[in-house]
């Protein structure tokens, strides 16, 4: 199996789907995309056309998927309670079922073979 390697416009492009600027999370969304693309596949059964050689053709609503998956574990969204006074984060680290709306339309069934 080989991980699928972004290249710069990708990473740019997630950038402005997450409507961030600057260099910063370059590196983190460079890491980020192969590894959630590969959960993507698994999950939707589906390989988007990736081969060793050839890269795959991203769909529009993966690409969002993948952009707020990054931005969640970035913990901007993760976020669900902060205090100020002596400083306490509290974080949610299970993905918002809403978000799978935007990879549902990409899965494939699974057949099982019954005995």
């Amino acid at each position: 199996m080989v991980l699928y390697k972004p290249t710069s416009e990708d990473v740019e492009e997630i950038k402005r789907i997450n409507g961030w600027q600057g260099v910063e999370q370059n590196d983190y969304i460079s890491t980020m995309l192969p590894l959630i693309f590969d959960h993507v596949k698994t999950e939707c059964n589906n390989d988007f056309g990736h081969m060793e050689d050839v890269p795959p053709e991203i769909p529009s609503g993966v690409k969002i998927y993948i952009a707020k998956v990054i931005e969640f574990n970035s913990n901007k969204m993760g976020v669900k309670s902060r205090k100020m006074g002596s400083v306490s984060y509290s974080y949610d680290v299970e993905f918002p079922n809403s978000m799978d709306r935007y990879i549902r339309p990409y899965r494939r069934l699974r057949f099982r073979a019954q005995r």
